[in-house]
């Protein structure tokens, strides 16, 4: 472990290594779930969108409360990047964690907060070719997501929702679930973002004011991808009735990029089935001209 003024630095090759390094008991990350994540593509010596991960990074830290600075976290982030050079990981996906560090009287903060910056690698999903070209199918999940303002759109450690939603029984042929609030309202699948076309033509993708992760490449999609191909595109509350008009439709992350949904299953299982859109292909197309990584 390595220790400077402002980040305690905890850094391991990968997730099943044991170097000797480990998480003391009273790291606030892994008692309350006081911090925030980022999983980043690496892939020839540089990681994809490093700029807006490290963006959303310091937004999440300010609404937790974590005062870091962020050059010393780009700092400690190159510094694995040059351990990660010298072995076979040609690409493989980097997380990023900062905690909130060690102390404090309960919930309470410590006096003096020193954040926890954990740094591990791990390899790409195997199926993840295939899946940017034949596409996935999602079910609808039954775990719905809490409603937070004050936490919406960031990457914050408690991630329960997602995790009781991802391990619910579904249709063995789906990849990913549709999570839903309490109002029945469409926020996002329980790792990527969602992108659809209604039979009115019209692009949509949820709001995410209220609950939702703001992810990076959903930002690359709203603020360049469907302005440079003059898409309209509305970010709206969508009702999970509007399903039924889906015409197009694709997810997205900062890993896989952009990818088609081809099927998605109704609550009793039914799967309807769409076709891998020409608009869907273009977006895809321009993603890749801009960034190969995601090709």
């Amino acid at each position: 472990m390595h220790i400077d003024d402002e980040l305690l630095l905890n850094t391991r090759a990968d997730e099943e290594a044991d170097d000797g390094l480990s998480l003391p008991y009273s790291d606030r990350g892994l008692a309350y779930g006081h911090g925030i994540f980022e999983s980043m593509l690496y892939s020839n010596g540089v990681i994809a969108l490093e700029d807006l991960h490290l963006d959303r990074l310091m937004i999440g830290a300010k609404c937790l409360g974590i005062e870091v600075n962020r050059s010393k976290v780009a700092l400690s982030l190159n510094t694995f990047l040059v351990d990660l050079a010298h072995s076979e990981s040609a690409s493989c996906v980097i997380k990023l964690i900062l905690t909130a560090g060690s102390g404090g009287r309960g919930y309470k903060n410590p006096d003096v907060m020193t954040p926890r910056l954990i740094i591990t690698h791990t390899s790409l999903p195997t199926d993840l070719a295939e899946q940017k070209s034949l596409g996935i199918k999602l079910w609808r999940c039954n775990s719905q997501l809490s409603t937070n303002p004050q936490l919406a759109g960031i990457k914050h450690l408690n991630r329960l929702e997602q995790v009781l939603a991802r391990n619910e029984p579904h249709r063995p042929d789906c990849n990913d679930g549709l999570m839903f609030d309490y109002s029945g309202c469409l926020i996002e699948t329980t790792s990527a973002n969602v992108f659809m076309k209604t039979g009115s033509d019209v692009w949509v993708t949820p709001s995410i004011l209220m609950t939702g992760v703001a992810g990076v490449m959903r930002s690359i999609l709203v603020d360049t991808l469907f302005p440079s191909l003059n898409l309209a595109l509305e970010v709206k509350t969508i009702q999970e009735i509007e399903l039924a008009e889906i015409s197009e439709i694709f997810v997205c992350n900062s890993i896989r990029g952009l990818l088609p949904v081809t099927g998605v299953a109704s609550r009793d299982d039914v799967m309807a089935n769409y076709p891998i859109g020409r608009t869907t292909k273009d977006l895809q197309a321009m993603l890749g001209t801009l960034y190969s990584c995601f090709l």
